[in-house]
């Protein structure tokens, strides 16, 4: 079965439904990139096409790239993997500029690869979901995003805005993405989402401007200009300095992301891809990354299910803990634990400083609500674990 399901309506749109067999998620793996070759020499083929929307079969729009794939990339490989890089990123553009408006449904986290194909897109819709992420977090594993994430967050962005969140892999949240105009709409069901999507694809019919990505229009300018741009240039000019004191040189993936920001910023849109896939080889090809990603994901997810667990004891759940000292670390033990859903009893020789301590998650939460990576809901209901007291008798009952 094709990882890309292909359907055309009655309304000439095209919905490709993304379905990676026998994965939980979707990766941009062979097969995906296979099946999104075929699907594109399709659509070409296509009379009267209206408009596409992607859509995802699984819990969540698109994982990224397949981490099994890339660390076995080997530096004698870099040839055919710049070339296959490249022949992907093409295809994606094919989509991009072939006239007609084309729309992403996301249903959920779309990260690395799947936040680039979104952004490939000219519409992005996703579920009102607090749980979903977006970003392109590649720089965690020693790679940059290499399928077209770096060029096209720069061009709708601007460096100044865009280089924070891609040299640091940032994600974000539905209300975040909102407000860097990242996602156009929001819906509270699957349903809506495709109702939506084709509401708009029959607003925007092929002849209109939004079949055609903002950065491609003749007089468009990224924001706040390029490395040229005095306000541009004063940052760059010590930003270099700045990454290598935090990197103390032993991460390449950083100086590489600003290496090809600021060198696509000053180049066509397929030269600045370009200059992407040389950077993303290097890295890949690298033993860095590989380094990277045994440790990060592989030995880390293998952690968090339990792999170093003796088994032949039982699993046991806390409760409710007890924290004598409300100060700085009593004060971030509580958060931690409130936050893991564990009822929390905070004590401190005066309720004055057992209140204070309590004041520390109410910041962090404040926080997180305010950049809207929590809901309000969700920060009362953590609060409301931790009591603080002064009094010894409301320890009673803690684990």
């Amino acid at each position: 079965m094709s990882a890309i399901q292909y359907h055309k309506n009655a309304d000439q749109i095209v919905i490709l439904t993304l379905d990676s067999a026998g994965q939980s998620a979707n990766t941009m793996n062979a097969a995906f990139r296979s099946a999104l070759d075929e699907t594109v020499q399709k659509l070409q083929a296509e009379t009267g096409l209206n408009g596409i929307i992607f859509r995802s079969a699984k819990k969540t729009f698109f994982a990224g790239g397949d981490l099994d794939e890339l660390i076995q990339v080997q530096p004698e490989q870099a040839a055919d993997f710049f070339s296959m890089v490249q022949k992907l990123k093409a295809d994606l553009r094919a989509v991009e500029t072939l006239g007609v408006p084309v729309a992403a449904a996301l249903n959920g986290a779309a990260l690395g690869g799947g936040w680039e194909l979104a952004l490939g897109c000219h519409y992005r819709i996703a579920l009102n979901d607090p749980k979903a992420k977006f970003g392109l977090p590649e720089v965690t594993l020693g790679l940059l995003p290499g399928g077209g994430g770096i060029v096209r967050m720069v061009r709708l962005l601007g460096l100044q805005t865009a280089l924070p969140l891609l040299m640091e892999g940032r994600q974000f949240g539905v209300a975040q993405a909102q407000a860097l105009g990242l996602i156009h709409d929001t819906a509270d069901s699957k349903q809506e989402l495709l109702d939506k999507a084709i509401a708009w694809i029959k607003a925007n019919p092929p002849s209109a401007k939004a079949a055609q990505q903002p950065f491609d229009a003749k007089d468009y300018k990224i924001p706040g200009g390029g490395p040229e741009n005095p306000a541009a240039a004063q940052m760059l000019a010590i930003a270099p300095a700045m990454l290598r004191g935090k990197t103390q040189g032993c991460y390449p993936a950083p100086e590489a992301i600003l290496a090809a920001a600021v060198e696509g910023a000053q180049v066509d849109m397929d030269t600045a891809l370009t200059i992407e896939s040389r950077y993303f080889t290097y890295l890949a090809t690298g033993q860095i990354s590989k380094n990277m990603i045994g440790a990060f994901w592989h030995g880390l997810n293998a952690i968090k299910a339990g792999a170093s667990r003796p088994k032949d004891v039982a699993k046991w759940k806390v409760a409710k803990v007890g924290i004598l000292g409300a100060g700085m670390m009593g004060a971030g033990i509580a958060y931690a634990a409130a936050c893991k859903g564990i009822t929390v009893v905070l004590k401190d020789v005066s309720l004055e400083n057992a209140e204070k301590g309590k004041a520390y998650s109410q910041k962090l939460l404040d926080k997180k609500a305010a950049q809207g990576r929590m809901t309000a809901e969700k920060r009362e209901q953590i609060l409301a674990l931790i009591t603080a007291t002064a009094s010894a008798e409301d320890l009673k009952g803690c684990d």
